[in-house]
């Protein structure tokens, strides 16, 4: 009888401690937090993306994606987070560099990771000239907790502008001098965005092939748009012996192609005046 009421008692015991436990158990959000993948660095911390209109001539506006990851478990109901643009370090206008985001953002059901879309604008002729960034944190909602703050900001930076690549010294004999609008020319009507920094007898053929294709072009853009209808380009006349040059596709980017009565060629000039030859 002792050892029955004994263990009746320590039964009642841990009831109670079950009891307690349950009810001291804390529920709180997932958390939320941008996931930048890094391909060449498995521990580097990668917060930014970074764009230029310059290598995509044909758009006018374009969108990049910000990876968003929840810690936690999934669910099986959407959930809202939130951006906060954050001003004192952000240099584009909304409205004029990108679309304002939105108020709130959705985590579908069942999902752990959303890419969030910035659209941007390349209108502003300053983006030409430089750079601007737009900086984002990411804010508590009921759904979702922000807790881990190296995690919680991420940054696009765009322009419209090219900066001479290193491969272009190396095939300078075939290209001629750098400049912008010659580089951008290049990307236009090469059928490449980049050439090889090392030549090898393997690349040196396909290389070449580009920049000849190229510099057919700068000698004869009619013939070059004659034979690529394809690639969406025009001359468009401009009077005086003047055409401008531009992708349908964004055609208040154009660049001016005038003739030369001295020779008889038509030429391109570059961002400081001089002719591109």
């Amino acid at each position: 009888m002792k050892k029955l009421l004994t263990t009746g008692i320590f039964g009642i015991i841990c009831f109670c401690a079950c009891e307690k436990t349950v009810e001291q158990v804390y529920t709180s959000p997932d958390n939320i937090y941008f996931d930048f993948d890094n391909p060449e660095e498995d521990y580097e911390r990668i917060d930014s993306i970074t764009y230029s209109f310059a290598l995509y001539p044909e758009k006018g506006t374009d969108t990049v994606y910000l990876p968003v990851r929840i810690t936690g478990m999934r669910k099986s109901a959407d959930r809202k987070f939130r951006l906060t643009v954050i001003d004192s370090v952000t240099t584009a206008v909304a409205g004029v560099h990108y679309k304002a985001i939105e108020p709130e953002y959705i985590m579908p059901a069942d999902s752990g990771k959303v890419k969030v879309p910035v659209i941007l604008y390349s209108s502003d002729a300053a983006l030409k000239e430089r750079s601007v960034r737009i900086k984002f944190r990411l804010v508590s909602t009921e759904d979702f907790a922000v807790t881990n703050y190296a995690y919680d900001t991420a940054k696009v930076i765009f322009s419209n502008r090219l900066e001479q690549p290193t491969w272009w010294n190396v095939w300078a004999g075939e290209l001629g001098a750098y400049s912008r609008v010659k580089h951008e020319l290049f990307i236009r009507t090469s059928g490449t965005t980049e050439l090889p920094a090392v030549p090898s007898g393997e690349v040196v053929p396909m290389a070449l092939f580009f920049t000849r294709t190229f510099r057919s072009f700068l000698s004869d853009p009619f013939a070059w748009v004659a034979a690529n209808p394809e690639k969406g380009y025009v001359l468009e006349p401009a009077g005086a012996g003047k055409y401008n040059f531009f992708s349908t596709t964004n055609p208040d980017l154009k660049y001016p192609l005038e003739l030369n009565t001295a020779d008889n060629k038509y030429y391109f000039r570059d961002e400081k005046g001089n002719r591109i030859v």
